[in-house]
């Protein structure tokens, strides 16, 4: 199983847990990842700020092109915005000849060209379809029995083409929690948008949001939240503290990327493997007695 891997902008720098944990994660499954040489930002942050369209599909369309030209393999992209961004253009190219025209007349100036034959997939993809249910609960050491999870998907890694799940009940983020031991915990909110991109120029709306979402999975029961989107893991883990002052809450939720969870059942260190010291609210008050009691 081979892929090119596009981490993005935002796991180089404040997801970097993400990325720490997912690679030993994927590697232990048999996954292995090529890098997409010279790739540039997908453009997911500025698209919120009004950049310009055609700017958008260009970036995109020079990341697609370099994986096309370097041996075509699918792109899995583990950021949720930066799937939907690369995911939603890639669909535009393929099915818009004119505007792939157009869009390749400009890539012509550094010499590529995008034919369309790319792949866009999120992780959850691939860890669900092409690694399987059954091979990870076969690598699964310690067994995450008893931690109450609840699985924040968001809005950006299954909407809005559904290609891997479901739009209205996904349930892959949950069957993988089940596969390494975890009771992922039902809450209503768990695709509600979070705010992403516009949290700091519409921090009192976002802080709403993130409030709802924190006592909706608390109030059915989750002792952590777990992500995929480093725009999400931000948004839900670093504003805690100004919106229990926002609000009058007393929130002190660890949030953790599904990658770390998965990290610590399959037996690799917390830090070197699962990179649980660099979140910002320690999860380890929360993960070691599960690991270290047998629940």
């Amino acid at each position: 199983m081979r892929y090119f891997l596009y981490w993005g902008c935002s796991l180089e720098a404040s997801g970097a847990n993400y990325l720490y944990s997912l690679r030993p994660v994927c590697e232990a499954l048999g996954m292995e990842f090529e890098e997409i040489e010279d790739w540039n930002c997908c453009g997911a942050s500025v698209s919120y700020a009004g950049a310009r369209d055609l700017a958008i599909k260009v970036l995109n369309a020079r990341n697609l092109a370099l994986a096309e030209k370097k041996g075509g393999y699918d792109i899995v992209a583990p950021c949720s915005s930066c799937y939907i961004q690369m995911n939603k253009v890639n669909h535009e190219l393929q099915e818009d000849e004119a505007l792939r025209e157009k869009v390749n007349q400009i890539l012509s100036e550094a010499g590529l060209n995008y034919k369309g034959s790319i792949r866009v997939r999120h992780i959850l993809d691939v860890l669900y379809n092409d690694v399987g249910i059954d091979a990870l609960k076969d690598r699964v050491i310690k067994p995450l029995n008893g931690l109450k999870v609840g699985g924040y998907v968001g809005c950006q890694s299954v909407r809005p083409y559904g290609e891997y799940d479901s739009v209205e009940r996904p349930k892959v983020h949950d069957e993988i929690l089940k596969a390494i031991g975890a009771e992922p915990v039902k809450f209503p909110k768990k695709m509600q948008c979070c705010g992403s991109g516009i949290f700091l120029p519409e921090m009192e709306l976002c802080m709403g949001l993130v409030k709802d979402i924190l006592e909706d999975a608390t109030s059915h029961g989750a002792e952590i939240i777990s992500t995929v989107c480093p725009m999400c893991a931000m948004n839900l883990e670093m504003y805690q503290g100004r919106i229990n002052k926002r609000y009058g809450t007393e929130f002190k939720v660890p949030i953790v990327y599904l990658t770390q969870l998965m990290a610590v059942a399959l037996g690799m260190d917390l830090k070197k493997g699962a990179a649980l010291h660099m979140n910002f609210i320690p999860p380890e008050y929360v993960i070691k007695p599960v690991i270290e009691g047998g629940i």
